[in-house]
């Protein structure tokens, strides 16, 4: 659910289950689909991701939360009692970002591109009326 404050706007989302619950406090970013072999190994499908700054993201509950480092350069915030894909981190860095389909309610974001496209899987086609960021 997206709320306006004298802080801006507030999102709120969570997990399935709801031991993870957060609030982000600002804009997101406009989504970007990613079509690489990880994301797809974790999400079972594509996956997406809306960037904000990491100050912009408060933990209201994080019993479940659960922090997966994949690579070097990144790691995956999930919940470990339902499995909800929840956010992803570079390492070192000031940004974090939110899976979308987490947020409560309406976000007012879109989906501005999509990325890795030429790893995709073969059961499904690019969808040309999203711009190609990277293929």
């Amino acid at each position: 659910m997206r709320t306006e404050t004298s802080l801006g706007n507030v999102h709120t989302g969570g997990c399935h289950c709801g031991e993870v619950r957060y609030e982000v406090c600002g804009e997101l970013h406009d989504a970007v689909i990613c079509h690489c072999n990880l994301c797809r190994k974790l999400h079972g499908h594509v996956s997406s991701y809306a960037r904000i700054g990491k100050d912009a993201l408060h933990l209201i509950r994080d019993e479940g939360l659960r922090w997966y480092r994949l690579s070097d350069q990144t790691d995956r915030g999930f919940c470990k009692e339902c499995g909800s894909s929840l956010f992803w981190r570079p390492v070192r860095s000031e940004e974090v970002a939110i899976t979308p389909g987490t947020l409560d309610g309406a976000t007012g974001i879109a989906t501005s591109g999509q990325i890795f496209c030429a790893d995709k899987g073969d059961y499904y086609p690019i969808d040309p009326a999203i711009k190609v960021l990277d293929c």
